[in-house]
């Protein structure tokens, strides 16, 4: 039997680490590239405070804007209980956070965390954070193998 191994899982925050926030919803720059880039070497999931209704609108508009590919839109949601991302909530012991905040990471469970700047006004064409992301999150998966 021919089975593939599963690839590390990538916990990606939504509001000032993917897009500006829930309200104004601005994508970052290179959105679609990083998430077609990271879809090749992760399993991805959303880890969001942000309510499921919610989710799926953002998700809706980041795809018909096309700066998200359409399987954007059936990536696994993930919600904490209160305002702590832990990693016990996504099941997996081999998974990352992309995440904009320190404070939101469970004390003890820094090593998951890959941390991204906040993407906050103006919103500059020349924000790289996600590049700087995909190059870290890479070098972690070369390390962990």
């Amino acid at each position: 039997m021919n089975r593939q191994k599963q690839k590390t899982l990538l916990c990606m925050d939504l509001e000032g680490t993917l897009i500006s926030n829930a309200v104004s919803q601005i994508p970052r720059p290179g959105l679609r590239t990083f998430l077609e880039s990271v879809w090749e070497v992760c399993d991805l999931m959303l880890y969001t405070s942000v309510s499921s209704v919610r989710v799926h609108m953002i998700r809706n508009l980041l795809v018909e804007e096309g700066v998200a590919p359409v399987w954007f839109l059936d990536l696994p949601v993930c919600h904490p209980d209160g305002t702590i991302k832990d990693k016990a909530r996504c099941d997996r012991s081999d998974a990352f956070l992309l995440d904009d905040q320190a404070v939101v990471v469970a004390p003890g469970e820094e090593s998951w965390w890959v941390p991204v700047a906040e993407y906050l006004p103006p919103y500059s064409d020349d924000d790289l954070e996600l590049v700087k992301a995909l190059a870290t999150i890479k070098s972690r998966l070369r390390e962990s193998n």
